[in-house]
């Protein structure tokens, strides 16, 4: 009877520590596994790139202060994910940065408070969102910059003033100050959803059509309440947008081909929806509440929402996924913001780490732990395979 006993106890023992494993098991990948992607963590607070393996490991960082650059806000990859474009607000330029030896090749003045640059589906150019000089209305420009990725040579080929344009000269009287924050394209590029902002009340959408530099079409705050987000969605048929502010956060998604909104709907009581972006495998689009510390997950084909996310971490910000969409990694603001301080302000700076099949938190990585300067904004997954 006694061995039975102790056979039943080491049954149980063995039992607990499987489960252990198990619970462990979300944040630990194979060394395989670990070589897949690595996680970009911008800290405008700082003015430091922190880089990530899938182990969660930090294995490089990239100083763009010592180089003359502040302000690191967000940062976008080339297609092929061999540079890494990131606009810098503070300094009014964007780095252009070879991704293999996180080399700074190229410096590229854009103007006052650029805001966000990405790269063009045929990496051919890199639009850059410039909100303008704080001193000067409607002085936001959508700027390009021609890329030789081969070469790796870079330099500003054509700038838009949005409210110099004549279809926004007709429609002037829709819109207060003129500032872009973020953009993104249709599948082939020909146009680019460019929102306005930074507040709610400054909002709005243009639509540019990048061959021609123009705008094709135009809607002021009035007309539709976005400020941030910006992501098509994995059909290609819808651009998916936000707008949040102290009481508010909704979302909307208007048809890339006819240009017509076809949703408009409240973030499930969200505050604040900021970042947004698509999950790999093309099944959901997820989308953060910065004034709430939580989010939504929208059915990708249906766009109708089908999760809550509880709890994203304090004050999240812009997220990505690691490519085999098992986790998304958010950002999360400091103590003392940088940008946005009115609804920005957090106590973990760093990002989030998320399950994405059970909606839950595992873990907040705090690279600058202690330092009350840390704040993260932009965040990117490049993938090595």
């Amino acid at each position: 009877m006694h061995n039975l006993y102790l056979k039943q106890a080491e049954k149980r023992i063995l039992m607990l520590a499987a489960a252990l494993v198990l619970v462990a098991a979300p944040l630990l990948t194979s060394a395989d596994e670990a070589s897949d992607y690595e996680i970009w963590a911008l800290d405008q607070g700082t003015h430091k790139v922190h880089i990530f393996d899938a182990n969660l490991e930090e294995i490089a960082s990239i100083d763009l202060g010592a180089e003359g650059m502040r302000v690191p806000h967000m940062v976008e990859f080339s297609s092929d994910y061999r540079y890494a474009a990131i606009a810098n607000v503070g300094s009014g330029n964007v780095a252009i940065i070879r991704t293999e030896d996180r080399h700074v090749v190229s410096v590229v003045d854009t103007g006052p408070r650029s805001h966000m640059a990405g790269f063009s589906p045929d990496d051919s150019v890199i639009h850059v969102d410039v909100i303008g000089s704080p001193d000067k209305e409607r002085d936001g420009q959508f700027v390009e910059i021609t890329a030789d990725l081969d070469n790796e040579r870079f330099q500003v080929s054509r700038r838009l003033t949005i409210a110099e344009d004549p279809l926004f000269r007709e429609n002037a009287d829709r819109f207060r100050d003129v500032a872009a924050i973020c953009h993104q394209y249709n599948s082939d590029g020909s146009r680019a959803f460019v929102t306005l902002g930074p507040g709610l009340d400054d909002g709005g959408l243009v639509v540019v059509d990048t061959a021609g530099m123009k705008l094709e079409r135009v809607w002021g705050p009035d007309d539709l309440a976005v400020n941030c987000g910006t992501m098509l969605t994995p059909d290609g048929r819808h651009m998916m947008l936000n707008g949040g502010g102290h009481d508010v956060g909704v979302w909307h998604a208007v048809d890339v081909d006819t240009l017509e909104l076809t949703r408009s709907e409240e973030s499930s009581g969200g505050i604040d929806a900021h970042g947004v972006r698509n999950l790999p495998n093309g099944e959901e689009i997820w989308m953060v509440n910065r004034g709430t510390s939580d989010g939504i997950v929208i059915d990708a084909n249906s766009l109708q929402k089908k999760a809550r996310i509880p709890d994203t971490g304090q004050t999240p910000d812009i997220l990505d996924f690691s490519p085999d969409s098992r986790y998304a990694f958010v950002t999360l603001r400091g103590p003392n913001p940088v940008s946005m301080p009115h609804m920005a302000k957090g106590d973990t700076p760093g990002f989030s780490v998320i399950d994405v099949r059970t909606r839950e938190l595992v873990k907040i990585v705090e690279p600058a732990k202690g330092n009350e300067n840390s704040d993260f904004h932009g965040i990117g997954v490049r993938v090595l395979d």
